[in-house]
């Protein structure tokens, strides 16, 4: 069985965007012209991905632990739909960043950093052992609240020989700092790796073409894992 939505499909950026946030059309068009326009929170906000983007970001903000504490990362995996999922990340960290939350994206070399591509900038590359003071690789988007960072592939060793922690602990000392930390592992293909990325998970599957048994498989593995999934996404 194939996952389906009861949702029309329809088209995805329509027409001309109209103005977001206050700002004119051409304001808005000056400020972030370097801004893909996948971004359909900035360019066409009242298309169904910048609604999607909006209501999901909502629902993160207000996530919480058994415990009252909110998400320190949370991290968008994929199942067969990479490019869509990395495009929904960006739009919900956009939301997020522009409802007034210190937002963070974690852009990974597994993906060419895409969020990077996305918005319009330069990934500020490193090591893995940069990741011991990660607050060097983070950089402010033009986006006002919206930061990046490049990630490293955490493959391998560290120079002195130790094998190097899971992603999710090496961020653990720049999460605090941040409202909202989304960590795009869409296109890791290790479901371990990209579980390890963040404190805990949102799988995000593609209508008609994610089965539910692929769905349950990852779920199952997942819970293996001891990772902490928060939910699923449809990408319509």
């Amino acid at each position: 069985m194939r996952l389906r939505s009861t949702e029309p499909v329809e088209d995805v950026y329509p027409g001309l965007p109209p103005t977001y946030d206050g700002d004119t059309r051409e304001e808005t068009a000056t400020v972030h012209a370097n801004v893909d326009p996948a971004i359909a929170v900035i360019h066409a906000p009242s298309a169904m991905l910048a609604e999607q983007a909006r209501d999901i970001q909502s629902t993160l903000s207000a996530m919480r632990h058994p415990d009252g504490r909110a998400p320190g990362s949370i991290a968008v995996i994929a199942i067969e739909a990479s490019e869509q999922a990395a495009i929904l990340t960006a739009n919900i960290a956009v939301s997020a960043a522009l409802s007034g939350l210190r937002t963070l994206i974690v852009d990974m070399e597994h993906s060419g950093f895409v969020q990077h591509r996305l918005l319009g900038m330069n990934a500020r590359t490193g090591s893995p052992d940069d990741m011991d003071e990660p607050f060097q690789l983070v950089q402010p988007s033009s986006i006002r609240s919206l930061f990046v960072m490049a990630a490293p592939q955490q493959d391998g060793c560290a120079i002195d020989g130790s094998p190097l922690a899971p992603l999710s602990q090496r961020l653990s000392s720049l999460t605090a700092h941040f409202d909202l930390c989304l960590v795009d592992a869409s296109h890791i293909d290790d479901l371990a790796h990209a579980a390890g990325s963040a404190d805990c998970a949102i799988v995000a599957v593609q209508r008609d073409q994610t089965s539910t048994s692929e769905l349950k498989a990852v779920i199952n593995k997942m819970t293996m894992l001891n990772t902490v999934l928060i939910g699923t996404i449809m990408l319509i």
